[in-house]
């Protein structure tokens, strides 16, 4: 009986491993990034493949393939050293495109559930989205920079676990907050804060309080008055 083949896995006996691809598809690792205002290429490196110097074959500047690359415009290019996947174009002898780079035993996953995406930078920011729950959970080094065009609504389903209390904290060296606020509840400040009437110590006290104390100030005025009055006048008698 012939023996038979896999089509989905047309292997050559001879030598072990199938060949099929041996022209189309190659295996390199990045050498350079080469981004401009144009084009977002890679230079890949065959460390088994040499040219006839003996050294190890470069390709050209290659482009790295994207999402989306018209209205919806993505951007993302391997680093130096990533290993990634070359695969020949139909168009010419020596067009080539860079599909994506893969994980290997030397450069494992960082993480291995599946229902995960995420992203570690190499500042070591990571971002990352669990299915398993619909969490979000980014973790960043730098600063957060949000420009939003219009409104904005954020709405929790369920109370806000800030801390154990429930408590949010916003430290910032200065917040400017351009719009009526309005709020329920109680207040409490410190430090000094300026309003239309200029600068006050605090928020000042209730109007009650306000007037019993300037009542207190006109009775200690008028009473200074008293003290300070000058004596009734005498009138003076002739000499007889």
């Amino acid at each position: 009986m012939a023996r038979r083949k896999n089509l989905l896995a047309d292997t050559d006996y001879t030598k072990g491993h199938d060949n099929r691809f041996q022209n189309a598809v190659s295996i390199g690792y990045v050498s350079k990034v080469e981004v401009n205002e144009t084009q977002a290429n890679v230079r890949v490196i065959y460390p088994d493949r040499v040219d006839h110097k003996g050294q190890p074959l470069i390709t050209k500047p290659i482009p790295v393939l994207q999402v989306a690359s018209q209205a919806k415009k993505s951007f993302a290019v391997p680093r130096v050293g990533d290993m990634v996947c070359v695969q020949k174009m139909a168009n010419g002898l020596s067009s080539y495109l860079v599909t994506g780079s893969f994980f290997t035993t030397a450069n494992p996953p960082p993480v291995i559930d599946p229902m995960l995406d995420y992203c570690i930078y190499d500042d070591g920011s990571t971002k990352q989205f669990d299915a398993n729950s619909g969490t979000e959970t980014n973790k960043l080094k730098g600063d957060v920079n949000w420009d939003n065009q219009g409104g904005a609504l954020l709405k929790f389903v369920k109370d806000a676990e800030i801390d154990s209390q429930g408590n949010i904290t916003l430290k910032a060296t200065k917040l400017i907050i351009q719009a009526d606020i309005q709020h329920t509840g109680g207040m409490t400040t410190t430090g000094i804060h300026t309003a239309a009437d200029g600068p006050h110590a605090s928020c000042g006290l209730a109007q009650g309080a306000l007037e019993e104390r300037l009542a207190a100030i006109e009775q200690r005025l008028a009473a200074l008055d008293g003290q300070t009055a000058p004596p009734p006048s005498t009138e003076e008698k002739g000499c007889c």
